[in-house]
């Protein structure tokens, strides 16, 4: 019955084909609109992703001690606070999402002798075994560490200086040293009530890190001979009871569990950030923005189901005595509502699959266009954006209009409902229609 009652309603609405496309056409706009204004929204939260780093990056969340978690005011106490203990961290791998914990100790202090040569770093031992979760990479050597190797960071050598010229009274001036090249060691301190000790450390380079990361001026070396070090330096033994890592690096398996890891973390009473809890800020913006420009979107969309709701109600005047005859023959009330229900949605289907066509054909003439100025003022040395776009299209080659396939679906699916919620009321009154009234009207 219902695909008669389709055929019946197809045919129908072919019989005034001119009020249908003009109907369809409202849709049309209201529907190329929606998906337009949110498609920008997509291509320009992806001009925005791409210049923040690598997807490692994103899934970074740096965990430290929260002093202001728990009671405030003087009745606070400092053990109080949860502190990033070796229990602590055994209990951060068992979060759902984590990939890894790469807990950190700092050398407390030290200096790099390069022949005459002094420096200074902030050298960080770190479990060799997490060095592939790091989120680091190597341009020369190898990411290991044994025992007195070290792996340096891009900028490390940047800043030498030679302490004799110093001491003389010479302008200081800084000199740049290749440590993966030149033979170095560390000056450690052991200071007591006395002169401060002097000891020697010999250590080797591994790997010389690539620029771009927040090791750029630190040195990594095994956490193993960071503690053996640090023992000598203080004159006191680690007693891993006590023992408080500096900085601990929870790496999430994706970033989508970036934000889950991050709540649980501060429920356990730690801070949490990094640069995933900026990607959750700039989503939550652009999942709002994309409301309201697809409620401005949603306005056109609302005029055409006002020409839906005026045609199917022209269509019943027309058709009433038709609508009387149906009745009279044995259809029912619900097959007549069914007929101008299916005309109604099939209006707003049509609108919407022309709409989402039309869609794609902008979107790609747009980013067409965009790719095209993008290249032509790149070549004459703009750096290959357009200068009248806040963005940078070379970043995202120029596609300023992203239209995912479930947003298509969506506006598909929310054409075809506002045909038929516009169609309601029409096809109510027409399925009330008493049959001897409808015959009676001319």
């Amino acid at each position: 019955m219902f695909y008669e009652l389709s055929m019946l309603a197809v045919g129908n609405l072919g019989r005034a084909r001119a009020r249908l496309i003009m109907t369809s056409a409202g849709v049309l706009v209201g529907t190329t609109a929606v998906i337009l204004l949110v498609a920008l929204t997509f291509g320009l939260q992806r001009a925005a992703e791409s210049g923040i780093g690598n997807s490692s990056a994103l899934t970074e969340i740096q965990v430290y001690p929260n002093y202001s978690f728990g009671p405030s005011g003087p009745e606070q106490q400092p053990e109080e606070i949860p502190q990033l203990t070796v229990e602590a961290v055994q209990k951060f791998w068992q979060i759902p999402g984590v990939a890894a914990v790469i807990p950190m100790t700092n050398l407390q202090g030290g200096e790099i002798q390069a022949g005459r040569l002094q420096g200074y770093a902030q050298i960080i031992g770190i479990d060799p075994q997490l060095l592939p979760y790091l989120g680091v990479t190597a341009t020369q050597g190898s990411l290991s560490l044994e025992r007195d190797e070290v792996i340096i960071g891009a900028h490390v050598g940047d800043y030498f200086f030679d302490p004799d010229a110093a001491a003389d009274g010479g302008d200081f001036q800084p000199t740049l040293v290749n440590l993966f090249e030149t033979d170095f060691r560390l000056n450690l301190y052991q200071y007591g009530s006395g002169t401060p000790t002097q000891r020697r450390v010999q250590v080797d380079a591994t790997a010389l890190l690539a620029e771009g990361t927040s090791y750029d001026y630190a040195m990594f070396m095994a956490l193993s001979d960071v503690l053996r070090w640090n023992e000598w330096i203080t004159g006191t033994k680690i007693e891993p009871k006590n023992f408080r890592y500096d900085q601990v690096l929870v790496r999430a398996t994706s970033r989508e569990t970036t934000v889950p890891v991050s709540d649980a973390l501060r429920e356990m009473g730690y801070g949490a950030g990094g640069l995933g809890d900026y990607i959750n800020q700039l989503n939550q913006f652009f999942s709002t923005m994309r409301l309201m420009l697809g409620g401005v979107g949603g306005v056109a969309l609302l005029v055409a189901a006002f020409g839906v709701a005026n045609t199917m109600t022209m269509a019943i005047l027309e058709r009433t005595k038709e609508i009387g005859l149906m009745k009279a023959i044995g259809a029912t009330d619900r097959d007549v509502l069914t007929v101008f229900l299916i005309e109604a949605g099939l209006v707003g289907l049509a609108g919407g699959a022309a709409g989402v066509g039309l869609s794609f054909l902008l979107q790609n003439l747009i980013n067409q266009g965009i790719a095209s100025l993008s290249a032509q003022q790149g070549g004459s040395g703009q750096g290959g954006g357009i200068s009248f776009l806040p963005i940078d299209t070379s970043q995202i080659g120029g596609s300023l209009f992203v239209i995912p396939p479930e947003l298509a679906a969506f506006a598909l699916v929310l054409a075809t409902t506002v045909g038929l919620a516009a169609g309601l009321y029409p096809a109510l009154r027409a399925a009330r229609l008493p049959p001897v009234i409808a015959l009676k009207m001319e």
